[in-house]
């Protein structure tokens, strides 16, 4: 009965009705810092998820079959956030001190105690989707996530327009979670 009354009370989803919030930023010695980053997220790319096949061909007709047995994080398409720049560009600025740490192996400046060099990672990106009075139902968890990529930045001169730029994260698992909203 009550799946019943839920599907009655389904509306469309609007694309402003999410949330994201990163857990942490090694290069950060703040949690009160992570607002550069939760409050000025521009766009978020939920990655595709994909499952191999294989077709069997059995007298003429094509028969196609789930690849399992794979691991759970074998083929995790990357999440894409965009970010708006924040005037003292320290939102830009903490990314690549992160990425430059990682990519040159100096994780003196990190706020961690990590004893693996591959776990001074984003502990979790989580997106969290928001029904039409913007209560959350559903948490995308995308755990152990590392920057992999640092879009550019384009200026220019004579114009008022936001400037953004472009983040890539792998991560090792997804996780999702319903919340119950009780009226």
């Amino acid at each position: 009965m009550n799946n019943i009354n839920q599907m009655n009370n389904i509306n469309t989803f609007h694309t402003d009705k999410w949330q994201i919030s990163l857990s942490n930023l090694p290069t950060l010695s703040s949690v009160k810092d992570m607002y550069m980053y939760d409050n000025f997220v521009k766009t978020f790319t939920l990655p595709d998820y994909t499952m191999g096949e294989i077709i069997s061909n059995v007298r003429g007709y094509n028969i196609h079959h789930p690849l399992g047995g794979i691991k759970m994080n074998d083929s995790l398409s990357p999440i894409m956030i965009e970010y708006k720049l924040i005037e003292n560009m320290l939102n830009y600025i903490n990314m690549f001190e992160y990425m430059k740490a990682m990519k040159y192996g100096d994780t003196s400046k990190f706020n961690t105690e990590e004893e693996y060099f591959r776990k001074n990672t984003v502990k979790s990106i989580n997106l969290t989707m928001m029904d039409n009075q913007k209560r959350p139902i559903a948490i995308w968890r995308f755990k152990d996530a590392l920057l992999t990529n640092l879009s550019s930045i384009s200026l220019t001169q004579g114009s008022a327009e936001e400037v953004t730029f472009s983040t890539t994260f792998s991560y090792h698992e997804i996780e999702y979670e319903t919340i119950s909203i009780n009226n």
